[in-house]
């Protein structure tokens, strides 16, 4: 044990301790802010105590004493620092920064230490504002930040065993896609937006790659018109080529204003949000949810780009590719609206398979296995001993060998018929 004061001197206007813990021979050495000594000492002791209940596992380290007395909006910076590195999107950085303050606000949370698993649920479950995804939304922010301090400062996650919301069960299961009659409805609703719900649902793009689409990456010469998808630009962060139909050739290059650079946003004017899509919904009379209960988005676009190649029989890798997606199991099941498919023609091609229960085919005659002759019973001369070399191997089938059921023979009581020995096969009569 070792503990005192060093006064204050030339090259240091405080009181400085020294101490060191136990057994362990490193001294270490703190400034005590003060020339006044009683209160360095006072200082130092509290200094000195501490370390020894923290040697001793009563009271966490010193650095996660100074988190948990940090504000929480001051972490929450360095957490969304080091998430920056890691390669987020700019986007989902956004939405951090959009939850995280709202979260404090309704919990009431300043530091560390404030954070409950009651608050946290006191919130939720008297909150009427968000639906349940929303909630969850929050949920994996304060879990991800709370997650991150813990690794850093080793401060338990107060909400680790905490749930999410069980959302609702949706009233149908399956995507939506929009008819044909849907899409030209809403072409003639929507003139002015009518490039882009066309580019949309003729290419699959999603709503925010449209939206940061520029003129550079727009390739409308040669035979493969296309699109370069830059990696910042795609949800999966990786660069990759869509070509575009000819079709849409001219539409692009009617779009394109003369003073477009090769840095100007393809849709320069912004592009249409969900309160707009729903009011063009509105003027081309599209219910918002059809009868089957499955709302319409943006997202119905790109299910609509899908269902309609699935529908027209493209080959399902193609599909896969064009889509963007990593298994088909994505594209055929969460973004194929069955309902788009060619149900009926696949129904009709059973028609044949519908003449098998009909009364025609019941009067038939039923043919027999058995040849003119034949009656089923094996002779002795059928059997080769030298290909069956196993005696108990008669009575399984050769390969590729029809087996048919022998009919019964009565065996009766006559000095001149005798029972054949156990051979494998099916007992036989022979005379005397």
């Amino acid at each position: 044990m070792l503990k005192y004061l060093l006064e204050p001197n030339a090259s240091h206007w405080s009181y400085r301790g020294r101490y060191r813990e136990g057994d362990n021979p490193k001294i270490h050495e703190v400034t005590l802010y003060t020339t006044v000594k009683e209160v360095a000492e006072k200082r130092l002791n509290e200094i000195y105590e501490d370390a020894q209940r923290e040697a001793e596992g009563f009271i966490p380290g010193k650095i996660t004493r100074q988190a948990m007395k940090r504000p929480l909006m001051e972490l929450f910076e360095e957490f969304l620092k080091e998430k920056s590195k890691s390669g987020v999107t700019k986007d989902y950085t956004d939405n951090l920064r959009l939850r995280f303050p709202q979260l404090l606000e309704f919990c009431h949370w300043k530091t560390l230490k404030d954070i409950t698993p009651k608050s946290f649920l006191d919130w939720r479950n008297s909150n009427h504002k968000y639906k349940e995804k929303t909630q969850n939304h929050f949920f994996d922010t304060i879990r991800l930040f709370l997650n991150w301090a813990e690794r850093t400062y080793q401060i338990p996650n107060p909400l680790k065993h905490l749930q999410k919301v069980r959302l609702p069960r949706p009233s149908s299961d399956g995507p939506r896609a929009f008819t044909e009659d849907e899409l030209r409805r809403l072409y003639a609703a929507a003139p002015r937006r009518r490039f882009f719900y066309l580019l949309l649902a003729l290419t699959g793009l999603r709503h925010k790659e449209a939206r940061r689409l520029i003129w550079a990456d727009v390739q409308l010469e040669g035979d493969n018109p296309g699109l370069f998808l830059r990696p910042e630009a795609t949800k999966s962060r990786r660069a990759d080529w869509l070509p575009i139909m000819k079709d849409l050739v001219p539409e692009f290059r009617a779009a394109r204003p003369a003073f477009a650079k090769p840095e100007t946003p393809v849709f320069w004017k912004g592009v249409p949000n969900n309160e707009t899509l729903h009011r063009d919904f509105v003027k081309a009379g599209i219910a918002d949810k059809d009868e089957l209960g499955r709302p319409a988005a943006f997202h119905t676009f790109r299910r609509t780009f899908i269902s309609h190649l699935q529908k027209r029989g493209i080959h399902p890798r193609v599909i896969m590719q064009l889509a963007r997606h990593k298994s088909l199991r994505m594209t055929n099941e969460k973004y194929t609206d069955a309902t788009q498919l060619p149900l009926r023609e696949g129904i009709e091609s059973l028609a044949e398979l519908a003449q098998i229960g009909s009364t025609k085919s019941a009067t038939l005659p039923l043919s027999s296995p058995l040849k003119s002759g034949q009656t089923g019973v094996l002779k002795e001369n059928d059997v080769h001993p030298k290909k069956y070399q196993n005696p108990t191997s008669f009575s399984q089938p050769l390969e590729n060998e029809v087996v048919y059921p022998l009919p019964s023979m009565p065996v009766q009581d006559s000095p001149k018929l005798k029972v054949v020995g156990e051979q494998g096969l099916e007992p036989w009569t022979s005379c005397v």
